[in-house]
């Protein structure tokens, strides 16, 4: 009885606490000093390699948007449940409250202004433009997509760093290494050279198998210790080595081409393409059954990611520049064209990690690096199961021209059918809506 009494005590004065934290920062006193003005503020809780968030950055945003779509977007697209983001985006009538740092509440409130609800969502500043904002497509033209800025990001690295992003498999002695980075370079020249030939501006964020960022493992051993330490974890060699590993593949590699895509390349979209896998059982590489297709766009944010303070940040920007409507929007025209193109049923998300936002199963908003710092809409593509016995084979045959069988069906090569299944969706958009 004197456990439950004390429990009881703890849990109010931990409610008093929060109430008096909220009280104040609805009173719009809470300042980066905070309620104790010599309190030493702890790192910034972020994500991997992140930085530290500036909320300046949003005021030019300041009543851009309404409450209701605002809360829209979050509950619909962006947060997998209404409890991951209460405890660090309190929702008023006519502001957000955004927490700053997560790990030290008293670093304040963000308070983010809606607009005014009778009026429209006014446009917020952006580098990327819709269809509306672009010319008017002439009728019957040769080139539907005269002028559209595409940026084509082709996933992982490859060559002599193929070991590094372990995004490769191998199958008996005389077959061809399957390398993702490789093959995603592959459909990444196609495209830029059909693209272009529809009258597109076309960019690649990479155009060897090199890496574009500077960083390598070795020198990324310091960060990855403090990540570690500050998830409360040991680092142990071990644990330091992997955590440097995904620094340089993952974290420091998107993260440079996304510097590359927002500050020089500035497109109307982002082609992000990969090859998917399905997962293995044991080091020993296999085939595996399954193949499938499905395309994302950001969303599906969990508690843990929207309490990383760059992230929560990152997610908050692309609801403000509303993204998701031109994303879904492209990844719903380019999905149908990709279907008939590659074949593939659709695969589906259990819903923690990806969701479903609309009635079509081939695309879901799941959260990952490349679609939420890329600050334009982008369309994540994963196609086509790398260790399936029959996408194997097609690996090995290359880039062949016209087609061949392949079990009894004529088919293009992979690359072909990967970039022309894009191609033919982003024609089949550009064209409703210029």
């Amino acid at each position: 009885m004197r456990a439950i009494n004390h429990s009881t005590h703890i849990l109010s004065a931990k409610v008093i606490q929060q109430g008096v934290l909220l009280a104040v920062a609805l009173s719009g006193c809470l300042t980066s000093s905070g309620l104790a003005e010599n309190a030493s503020s702890p790192t910034p809780y972020i994500a991997r390699l992140g930085e530290a968030p500036d909320w300046t950055q949003l005021d030019p945003l300041q009543e851009t948007i309404s409450r209701e779509e605002f809360v829209y977007l979050l509950r619909h697209c962006y947060a997998h449940a209404p409890e991951d983001y209460t405890d660090t985006i309190l929702i008023q009538p006519d502001r957000a409250l955004i927490l700053k740092q997560s790990n030290f509440p008293d670093a304040g409130w963000y308070e983010l202004r809606f607009k005014n609800s009778n009026h429209l969502s006014s446009t917020p500043a952006k580098f990327w433009r819709t269809p509306v904002e672009m010319p008017d497509l002439p009728v019957n033209s040769s080139k539907p997509l005269e002028g559209i800025r595409i940026a084509v990001d082709p996933g992982h690295i490859g060559g002599k760093w193929v070991t590094w992003d372990d995004r490769h498999f191998k199958v008996g002695r005389d077959t061809l290494s399957v390398n993702e980075g490789e093959m995603t370079l592959k459909v990444a020249k196609i495209l830029e050279r059909d693209l272009t030939l529809l009258g597109a501006e076309v960019m690649l964020t990479r155009t060897s198998t090199n890496p574009v960022t500077s960083e390598r493992i070795e020198t990324l051993q310091d960060e990855a210790v403090e990540y570690l330490k500050q998830r409360k974890i040991v680092p142990s060699s071990g644990l330091i080595a992997s955590t440097a590993k995904k620094m340089f593949a993952i974290s420091s590699e998107i993260r440079s081409r996304g510097d590359l895509v927002n500050d020089t390349l500035q497109p109307d979209l982002a082609l992000c393409l990969h090859f998917n896998a399905s997962p293995a059982t044991s080091r020993r590489p296999s085939f595996r059954s399954p193949n499938h297709l499905h395309l994302l766009i950001n969303g599906c944010y969990s508690k843990g990611e929207i309490a990383e303070d760059d992230t929560r940040f990152e997610m908050i920007m692309r609801i403000l520049q509303r993204v998701y409507y031109e994303e879904l929007d492209l990844s719903d025209e380019i999905s149908r064209t990709m279907k008939k193109e590659t074949r593939l049923p659709s695969f589906h998300y259990d819903g923690t990690n990806g969701m479903a936002v609309n009635d079509n199963d081939l695309v879901w908003a799941r959260n990952l690096l490349a679609n939420r710092v890329f600050f334009c809409p982008v369309v994540f593509f994963e196609p086509y199961c790398m260790n399936h016995r029959e996408i194997h084979g097609r690996v090995q045959e290359g880039e062949y021209a016209g087609l061949r069988e392949i079990n009894g069906i004529y088919r293009k090569n992979i690359y072909q059918e990967y970039a022309d299944g894009i191609t033919a969706g982003l024609v089949n958009y550009y064209r409703k809506v210029r």
